[in-house]
């Protein structure tokens, strides 16, 4: 495990025990309120041919530093809303990413679209607490989870009424998330020791996957010619960040992405 995934996981860690797990009882009261309808994540990732896009919020990264500030919050969900985005990625990481898990609800107060949560998902409380505050998915990393706790963790949230979303880096990646059962794959461009971005990694790993995995390319996608790519290989999902972020207009930005035409000024 790479410096910088190894300090985040180690915070992660003690945040967590610091917290304690969720008592039994609440863990009930949130299997009750499972229901056995479609989960509105996944239908916005098969019910278009796409680009189905998921735009993302967070307010820092480790190599680009701060990106958002709170204020500025609603006025991106809005942006992303009209722009035409499938669903929306919620970075709830607190110290490198500046994020807190009571932003799903926030943001799901302000947005009828889909909510995946991002973080570093290493216990089962993680679990409970994303379905508890209302997100459609969750972000399961494989390279921090043994694949028989990864194969758990795709069990319990598909239980919940979260579809997981397991993010691979590289082949050893794959092979994990393939034995662990994930349906929903996301392939990260960035190469977490040095942070290059290469569309090739999508490339290389969508050949490695079944034919009924869904895949959705995550990291370095900033142009329209990039997306166009990686749909000729059949890849129709994209999870987008930094480059909305830093637009400064990101609903424009995103309807150049989809490929359609903007209007008035960028």
């Amino acid at each position: 495990m790479e410096d910088i995934l190894e300090k985040i996981v180690t915070e992660k860690k003690r945040r967590l025990m610091e917290q304690g797990e969720y008592p039994l009882f609440q863990r009930m009261e949130i299997m009750a309120q499972t229901t056995a309808q479609e989960n509105r994540f996944l239908s916005a990732l098969t019910a278009s041919p796409g680009p189905n896009i998921i735009a993302e919020v967070k307010f820092a990264s480790p190599s680009r530093g701060r990106l958002l500030n709170d204020l500025d919050l609603y006025r991106f969900i809005e942006s992303y809303q009209q722009g035409g985005a499938a669903a929306i990625s919620v970075v709830t990481e607190e110290r490198y990413f500046l994020g807190k898990p009571k932003l799903v609800s926030r943001v799901r107060a302000k947005s009828s679209l889909p909510i995946l949560r991002k973080d570093f998902v290493i216990e089962e409380a993680q679990i409970y607490q994303s379905a508890q505050l209302g997100a459609d998915a969750l972000l399961l990393i494989a390279r921090i989870l043994p694949r028989e706790r990864l194969a758990h963790f795709v069990d319990l949230c598909s239980f919940l009424g979260l579809v997981p979303l397991v993010e691979v880096h590289d082949e050893a990646d794959v092979e994990k998330a393939i034995l662990a059962g994930a349906q929903v794959v996301g392939i990260n461009n960035r190469d977490l020791a040095s942070f290059k971005v290469s569309l090739e990694t999508t490339f290389h790993l969508s050949q490695l996957l079944p034919d009924n995995v869904i895949v959705v390319s995550e990291s370095g996608i900033r142009r329209k010619e990039d997306i166009s790519r990686i749909m000729e290989r059949g890849i129709c999902n994209f999870l987008i960040g930094e480059c909305l972020l830093a637009s400064a207009h990101p609903m424009n930005k995103l309807i150049e992405l989809q490929g359609r035409e903007v209007l008035g000024v960028r």
